[in-house]
């Protein structure tokens, strides 16, 4: 019985080390092909929320947000929203200033818009206007939490980018909710025995011994349920430890956002 159980410990430990690994790059370029398939389709609203959604990783390489901030800014006009496509050619030209579309293969409306983009650009440049950085908040946008909060702690985390925390708290979680299940096939083996003892002194032993093992799956449980709460409101609120992310704002024109964050 005790084998199996130690079996069982094991295996949900194992599955849920390997569903709380950080996003890789792979996965990444598999959601932008997603994205890519549902504008082709002509699903415009169903990519934006895809392409959000993935920018939302604070992770991701800056090809892969240059794609999936064109990708969001081809579907916002679309969608006929030219102004706040024009904000997304912006923050791709402050990533590559380089950067360029296929006059052949793209649409008149798209390279209009992008053109505006550049103009504005052009106009921030000779404004001359020196940066100014604020504090940003902390608040995570809530429409990017995923289901991942309710599964595990940390797990949110890491989709979101923040591994230092995410590994912290995926690391508590495990270690706490393993020791649970461990201090609880202890803490029967312990009732077990103290149920068989033969004389007073033998029963005395064998219960300080059980509730011993009992406050220990108490403690541990009671931690892991902590960790799960924090790891709950941490997924929409970032909260400490963490440091205060920095946003750079131009005054005139677009705003150009840059955030740091450890």
């Amino acid at each position: 019985m005790q084998q199996r159980m130690r079996r069982n410990i094991l295996w949900v430990l194992l599955c849920v080390m390997y569903v709380g690994r950080s996003p890789g790059q792979q996965q990444v370029d598999s959601t932008l092909g997603i994205i890519q398939s549902l504008y082709e389709q002509g699903s415009y609203l169903s990519a934006e929320v895809e392409s959000r959604r993935l920018l939302d990783n604070r992770s991701l390489q800056p090809s892969s947000r240059i794609a999936a901030e064109q990708y969001l800014a081809f579907c916002l006009v679309a969608q006929n929203n030219n102004l706040s496509a024009a904000d997304h050619f912006l923050e791709i030209l402050a990533l590559d200033s380089t950067y360029t579309l296929d006059p052949i293969l793209t649409s008149p409306k798209i390279l209009a818009v992008f053109d505006q983009a550049k103009r504005r650009q052009g106009e921030i440049k000779q404004s001359g206007e020196k940066p100014r950085l604020e504090p940003a908040g902390s608040a995570v946008n809530p429409s990017s939490v995923s289901f991942r909060t309710l599964i595990f702690p940390g797990w949110e985390q890491l989709h979101q980018g923040r591994t230092t925390k995410g590994y912290v708290l995926l690391g508590a979680g495990i270690l706490s909710l393993g020791s649970t299940m461990y201090f609880d096939v202890k803490r029967r083996d312990a009732r077990s025995q103290y149920l068989g003892a033969d004389s007073p002194g033998s029963a005395s032993s064998r219960y300080d011994l059980y509730f011993k093992y009992h406050k220990a799956e108490y403690y541990a449980a009671a931690t892991f349920v902590l960790l799960y709460l924090y790891s709950q409101f941490d997924a929409f609120f970032d909260l400490p430890p963490t440091s205060s992310p920095i946003t750079l704002h131009i005054s005139s024109g677009p705003q150009i956002t840059a955030r740091f964050s450890f």
